[in-house]
């Protein structure tokens, strides 16, 4: 087993006793548990981090002793794309701060995420299924993506708690998307004379779709917050899906 595999396997078991004990603190009506779940999450993203810096140490110059002095083979694929993602996801400290089992819920997208990238890394022996070098669209529809699926989580809390006029906020990944969506075709018609030129089809049509749906989500801020979740849901899922398949 490898030292990225052993990394995310700890993410998410850390990210395991962050949900159990929100759960545990909400039904049993226990505040002074809910630092320990953040700690706890604390704790499973500075993981993750160490995860991306060692899974990605091979494509960047800065981190390529690391990678020589763990001795990890070189990991390429969509597994870096989820295990940033999963990272990013993880909700740190906020939320609400009464105990309520709803709390649970924020971590559950990056606990998605995180057994996702390591059931992928143990499927592809360490991930060294094939090469896929880091592009800035990729590495930005990854960003993207772990904020959107915070914002999912933050959603599906406040849906839990039934709590009327969401707080939650779409804001940062949506403006982001749309940065990153922008600049790639600016970048595409400056180089090649042409929109999107050589980014996968599905790829385009994902970004499209997926940012048709933050922009649905952003208008309907003040609407009410079952309707709203499940357009975060759809955004956040679509982004994680171009993320994972890459730019």
């Amino acid at each position: 087993m490898s030292a990225l595999q052993i990394l995310i396997g700890l993410g998410y078991v850390t990210l395991v006793t962050g949900v159990g004990i929100a759960l545990w603190s909400g039904l049993r009506d226990m505040p002074h548990l809910l630092r320990a779940a953040d700690l706890a999450a604390w704790t499973a993203a500075i993981i993750l981090v160490l995860g991306v810096l060692l899974a990605w140490g091979s494509e960047l110059p800065a981190l390529d002793w690391l990678v020589t002095f763990i001795g990890e083979p070189e990991i390429e694929g969509p597994g870096l794309s989820l295990v940033l993602m999963a990272a990013l996801a993880i909700p740190m400290g906020g939320g609400r701060r009464r105990p309520h089992w709803g709390r649970a819920l924020l971590y559950i997208p990056a606990l998605l995420l995180a057994a996702a990238a390591l059931t992928w890394l143990l499927g592809a022996n360490g991930g060294n299924a094939y090469t896929e070098s880091i592009t800035p669209l990729r590495f930005s529809l990854a960003v993207c993506a772990g904020l959107g699926a915070r914002t999912w989580g933050q959603a599906l809390q406040e849906m839990a708690a039934g709590i009327q006029g969401a707080t939650w906020s779409s804001r940062l990944p949506y403006t982001l998307l749309t940065l990153a969506a922008g600049c790639a075709a600016l970048v595409s018609l400056w180089q090649r004379g042409m929109v999107w030129t050589g980014v996968d089809p599905v790829v385009r049509g994902g970004i499209a779709a997926a940012w048709l749906a933050w922009t649905a989500d952003w208008l309907a801020r003040n609407a009410d917050p079952r309707w709203r979740g499940a357009l975060t849901t759809v955004a956040a899922l679509l982004l994680v899906l171009v993320a994972a398949r890459g730019g």
